[in-house]
């Protein structure tokens, strides 16, 4: 029993250090530069091991920045009034992810890239507490409180709602990688316009 308790712990702390070296070697040489064998020797395990726990160099920088991503929001105390309106809600947990893409510009399109290539929606709802940082995971718990107060459609599950407005999210991030001209902000706030509102023209009185 004590062997088996302590694997998922060891599997953790083993994770956390190979996407720690990996941070070191990304900051001093640049993530393009970085190949999977220096971030082997850096967190001193052999190739095998990088390779069991992470496929690629996407999934190492993945795993640290979702891990940094869930540490800034726990450091920040950001929480939620489920009571207050989903706009209002979820404009701040936005306003907050802007100011850290903001602070991470040159890993985010191979970030993007990965998720969208290895997107599995159970796998990112599953297991996970409502406070662990998982944008999904937020994103699923405003709709649901949303839909609990007639504010949003409830026709539709709250997890299916979420993915889609994932997906707007990883739009707007897209635009703003491709032309830095843009304010994130702003785009953010045209996503949520479109989630609640639609894209249908406003009629006229």
């Amino acid at each position: 029993m004590l062997a088996s308790g302590r694997r998922p712990l060891k599997k953790a702390h083993l994770m956390e250090r190979i996407a720690a070296a990996a941070g070191e070697l990304f900051q001093a040489a640049g993530y393009m530069t970085v190949t999977m064998e220096q971030i082997a020797a850096a967190a001193q395990v052999s190739k095998r091991t990088l390779y069991k726990y992470f496929p690629a160099k996407e999934a190492v920088l993945a795993h640290l920045l979702e891990r940094e991503l869930a540490r800034d929001l726990a450091g920040r105390g950001l929480r939620f009034d489920l009571n207050a309106p989903f706009r209002a809600n979820v404009s701040a947990l936005l306003a907050e992810s802007a100011a850290w893409c903001e602070r991470h510009p040159d890993y985010l399109l191979p970030y993007i890239r990965y998720k969208f290539a290895s997107f599995e929606p159970n796998a990112e709802t599953a297991d996970k507490p409502a406070d662990s940082g998982d944008m999904v995971q937020m994103w699923t718990l405003l709709i649901a409180a949303a839909q609990q107060r007639g504010e949003l459609d409830a026709t539709r599950p709250a997890e299916q709602l979420a993915i889609y407005f994932h997906y707007l999210y990883f739009g707007a991030l897209m635009r703003w990688i491709t032309d830095r001209r843009l304010d994130l902000k702003q785009e953010f706030t045209t996503v949520v316009s479109l989630f609640v509102d639609g894209a249908c023209a406003a009629r006229r009185q």
